[in-house]
């Protein structure tokens, strides 16, 4: 068996894992909630900060959003530049899908990533993993499996190590779409300007 095949039916039993993104390690279960609430504990993370949602497909996005189709039509290019990539869109969420991890969660992050064995593993488990960074909340984001917390590390079910590419180390841009207009949240290494004349 393969680690990616390992760490699908640990993810489909109910586990944790830390992989890696383009970006960072991430550490990331199904959007069930009693799965979710152990990233937290294992982070130390407040529960008032949200996570967001990988998806393997642009095609899952209707499942996970509520917007109408003018707007989804009108971000259509953007996502189509930068997914897969360093962007993450939050959207409106469809609260049928995130009442099954957070019944508060008005508005989801989206960003479907550029690394192989990422999109591998969430493909297979399912098209879809809420994950955030994969350090202690309040320490630096890791790009290398040395450097990952002990701590993470014993709490954690599987550990994927990177093959393919080298991890950029700076978490995505994330900006915020909402009633057509969309707004920054925090700038990566896709510029805001660069997104907005690609918006037009």
């Amino acid at each position: 068996m393969t680690k990616i095949q390992d760490t699908v039916n640990i993810l489909k039993n109910g586990g944790v894992a830390i992989f890696p993104t383009d970006t960072v390690y991430g550490i990331g279960a199904l959007p069930e909630k009693k799965y979710v609430e152990k990233i937290y504990k294992i982070k130390k993370r407040d529960f008032s900060k949200k996570i967001i949602a990988l998806i393997s497909d642009k095609k899952i996005l209707p499942e996970l959003i509520n917007e109408t189709d003018k707007n989804i039509k009108k971000i259509e290019n953007i996502l189509e530049k930068y997914w897969p990539g360093e962007l993450t869109v939050i959207f409106q969420a469809n609260q049928n899908f995130t009442k099954n991890f957070d019944e508060s969660m008005k508005t989801i992050g989206i960003r479907i990533p550029k690394n192989k064995t990422a999109l591998e593993i969430i493909k297979n488990a399912g098209g879809v993993l809420l994950t955030t960074s994969a350090n202690i909340s309040g320490e630096n984001a890791v790009t290398k499996v040395e450097t990952l917390s002990k701590e993470l590390l014993k709490n954690v079910d599987i550990v994927v190590p990177n093959k393919n590419s080298e991890l950029t180390g700076k978490p995505s841009t994330i900006v915020k779409y909402e009633n057509g207009e969309l707004s920054l949240l925090r700038e990566g290494n896709i510029s805001f300007e660069e997104i907005m004349e690609n918006f037009k």
